[in-house]
């Protein structure tokens, strides 16, 4: 009399184990990537602020060293905070006036040199400035 109701499964109804797996390997493979690409970037940004700031400390001595009101030729090294190297090479290239002249004007050049140790990281920067002839 009573007829029990049929229960039907369908195939289609949710996911199967190696369904599952298949996901969560992709999901993996995906975070993988992106954390490596996460990673590149921030060195990236390291490396960048490092350049930054080479190129900062260069501009900086450069200017100090055309404000001043005399020049002397020479080379000078030395180091600077957290390991950058600093070489600034002043040179006479030029000179007016004769020889006896007291005010004698002079061109000289100026070149900044900012390194990191352990870097291949290396800043040049030159500038020109009219000055006093130094005497040779």
């Amino acid at each position: 009399m009573f007829k029990e109701p049929r229960r039907t499964l369908s195939k289609e109804s949710g996911f199967t184990l190696l369904e599952v797996i298949v996901a969560l390997m992709i999901a993996g493979f995906a975070l993988g990537a992106m954390l490596t690409s996460l990673e590149t970037g921030l060195a990236s940004g390291s490396q960048v602020d490092r350049s930054l700031r080479a190129i900062s400390l260069a501009h900086s001595q450069l200017d100090a060293i055309l404000a001043t009101p005399t020049l002397r030729p020479g080379t000078q090294s030395y180091e600077i905070e957290n390991s950058y190297r600093s070489t600034i090479e002043i040179r006479q290239i030029a000179t007016s006036g004769s020889s006896n002249d007291m005010e004698r004007l002079a061109l000289f050049s100026v070149g900044i040199t900012v390194d990191r140790e352990g870097s291949p990281l290396k800043i040049n920067l030159t500038g020109r400035a009219v000055r006093p002839a130094v005497q040779e």
